[in-house]
């Protein structure tokens, strides 16, 4: 019984989510808690069961979002990420196909520049802490910003997936990025 309420409440949270980013994309900019609960179709009790108030809505959505990636954040410590991120796109692809129109409507609804800086952040610190790949960096301010740059227009490149301005497939961009992240991280790891 305690899996089905745990699964109903998050359930709920979502649809409060989904209804809530659904009206953003829709100019809604004076958003209340009516709105959202008759387009999730709960209740008012329901609502204030999971959240306080509309703004706790939009940090939920991003604690959510930013704690998916983290689990990436292991797969980086394991990785050699200048030979086979693969693996951690991989991770990243898998995370986004679990409820890709989810992620489509985060984006859509783009007050997102904070949250994407947050992935950044996270994103950089964990390839930074990977102990594997950190001890053979052989010019470190090189290699942060080639990181940086890469992890940059990688987001870029998945938030156009996303909006569905590229024509192509997950697995397309993933194999492009890993190409593009070996090639960039050249010269800046000697394993020798």
């Amino acid at each position: 019984m305690a899996k089905q309420e745990y699964k109903n409440s998050i359930q709920s949270k979502r649809k409060i989510a989904s209804a809530y980013l659904n009206l953003l994309i829709n100019n809604q900019n004076n958003l209340n808690v009516t709105e959202i609960v008759k387009l999730a179709g709960i209740n008012r009790g329901t609502f204030y069961l999971h959240f306080d108030n509309i703004q706790s809505v939009a940090k939920y959505i991003e604690n959510e979002l930013a704690g998916n990636f983290k689990h990436i954040e292991q797969e980086f410590r394991l990785t050699e990420i200048d030979k086979t991120p693969e693996l951690v796109l991989d991770k990243l692809n898998e995370i986004l196909y679990k409820d890709i129109h989810y992620y489509q409507l985060i984006i859509q609804a783009s007050t997102t520049e904070n949250l994407m800086d947050k992935l950044k952040t996270i994103i950089l610190n964990s390839i930074e802490n990977n102990f594997k790949v950190m001890r053979y960096v052989t010019n470190y301010e090189r290699f942060k910003m080639v990181v940086q740059y890469i992890v940059g227009g990688a987001i870029e490149v998945y938030i156009n997936w996303l909006k569905g301005k590229l024509d192509c497939r997950l697995e397309d961009v993933r194999d492009f990025l890993s190409t593009i992240i070996k090639d960039g991280l050249k010269g800046c790891i000697n394993y020798g």
